[in-house]
């Protein structure tokens, strides 16, 4: 479980999105989905739900790719953690969720990397994943 200042870290690190535009999004094999922004960068190692025109995306759904990319050029407008919410990123036109299913999270479910120094990573069982223990 994370500590209030693990926790506080976290939340700063993920502030650094906000008014940064999403400038790519990657699939890399069947491994994980690499986010480019204007100052960070982050590998989320599960399909994260995309809403995007009023519908909730997920990676098995037939257009997936194409919503996910329609967020991209969009700025980031607020971000979120919250445990049993896990990760959110809002952008002016939908929103990226990163919370898998207990069955399907990964040793690493995220990472963030802000800068050539600054980064944090999300693991279940801790901070805002800790539902997935």
């Amino acid at each position: 479980m994370s500590t209030p200042r693990e926790s506080q870290t976290s939340d700063e690190l993920l502030r650094h999105l906000v008014g940064d535009r999403l400038v790519s999004v990657a699939f890399v094999l069947d491994d994980y989905v690499q986010l480019q922004f204007d100052g960070a960068s982050m590998n989320i190692e599960v399909l994260p739900h995309i809403s995007y025109e009023g519908r909730l995306w997920r990676g098995q759904d037939l257009g997936y790719a194409d919503a996910f990319r329609r967020l991209g050029g969009h700025e980031v407008v607020a971000v979120s953690g919250r445990a049993g919410e896990g990760l959110r990123i809002r952008v002016d036109n939908g929103e990226i969720r990163i919370d898998p299913d207990p069955g399907e999270a990964p040793v690493e479910i995220a990472s963030l990397r802000v800068g050539d120094s600054r980064w944090e990573s999300w693991y279940p069982g801790e901070g805002v994943f800790e539902h997935l223990a």
